[in-house]
């Protein structure tokens, strides 16, 4: 079983100032999407907030979060992105990958559609 990367862009839902394709890590660990703080800049998505969280490691961090709309295969969802630092991985997390329908297959190493759950 392998790593899951897939190309997304992130869009500011605002301005509809859109990124190249950026390679992101599916990370069903991670609940937010993290993109490189200057993409997120320079596509003029400001920060809301600083949140606090808790890395792979058990470490926590203080992280700034916004509002982007992000897209896999050119089907979009709004969500809260964090920015990430230097050193941080780029990721496509939980959040997104659920709002799209869409599960990481490790072994085949894609994104497959899912079922939306309705409990």
């Amino acid at each position: 079983m392998g790593e899951v990367r897939v190309g997304i862009v992130v869009v500011n839902p605002r301005t509809g100032a859109r990124s190249g394709e950026i390679r992101a890590l599916a990370d069903t660990g991670a609940t937010l999407t993290v993109i490189p703080r200057d993409v997120l800049q320079g596509l003029g998505i400001r920060a809301l907030r600083r949140v606090s969280l808790v890395l792979a490691d058990g470490r926590r961090a203080e992280r700034d979060v916004g509002d982007a709309d992000v897209a896999v295969n050119g089907d979009a969802a709004p969500c809260r992105v964090v920015f990430g630092e230097s050193g941080d991985a780029i990721l496509l997390g939980l959040t997104v990958l659920e709002q799209l329908g869409l599960a990481v297959d490790p072994v085949q190493r894609r994104l497959v559609p899912t079922d939306f759950l309705l409990y």
